[in-house]
């Protein structure tokens, strides 16, 4: 699922910013030694470091879906995961550094999810969407980030992105029921006294017997 989002969210920023094939997308963790190998190539960089359950969109219940061959089944409402990204920014001048990912930051500002389009196999057909928006802030120092990778510190943008996921286990639901019969007897002797057949939500007398 992971490479899936990874690929949904090149697929949207370089519509959406737009971004050039003369820039390069990569979600390699930007330490000193990564970013020495990018050789000045205008490159943005979506770094995953945080993955986690959404526990305030989950849903109660029962699902009914629809297989490819007609049947039904029960599942549990699907998950979805909260996926933080750190976007950055690295060419040969600081500000077109700057430049880039303020583009970016406007694409992401403007859109609150990440249309079916830019969607692969796999997460086109889950709903809802995946939701993305920058963090807001939490007035932590994010130096110790770039010291646990070993880089130099630079301006990025926190992205939160909530995707759902089909991880949900499938049980064949019972067939419907289009007609019951409802039948009283009596006590203790079980003597079968009238019965009642519902169908289509009519009800039809089917006359009294053992009388």
């Amino acid at each position: 699922m992971l490479d899936l989002l990874d690929r949904a969210l090149e697929s949207f920023l370089r519509a959406e910013v737009p971004l050039g094939r003369d820039i390069a997308i990569a979600f390699d963790a930007p330490d000193r030694d990564w970013a020495a190998r990018t050789s000045g190539r205008p490159t943005v960089n979506l770094y995953l470091w945080d993955v986690r359950r959404n526990l305030e969109q989950r849903e109660g219940g029962m699902d009914m879906v629809v297989d490819a061959e007609g049947r039904k089944h029960r599942r549990r409402p699907l998950p979805r995961v909260d996926c933080r990204y750190l976007i950055t920014a690295f060419t040969s001048d600081v500000r077109d550094e700057h430049s880039l990912l303020g583009r970016v930051l406007s694409a992401l500002l403007l859109h609150g999810e990440i249309g079916a389009g830019h969607l692969p196999d796999g997460l086109s057909e889950l709903r809802p969407l995946p939701s993305v928006q920058v963090a807001a802030g939490d007035g932590r120092d994010n130096s110790d980030f770039w010291s646990a990778l070993g880089g130099q510190l630079k301006p990025g943008l926190d992205v939160l992105v909530t995707a759902t996921v089909d991880a949900a286990v499938l049980v064949e639901a019972a067939h419907d029921v289009h007609r019951y019969v409802m039948r009283t007897h009596t006590m203790p002797d079980r003597a079968l006294v009238g019965e009642r057949e519902l169908a289509a939500g009519h009800a039809e007398e089917a006359g009294a017997q053992g009388e």
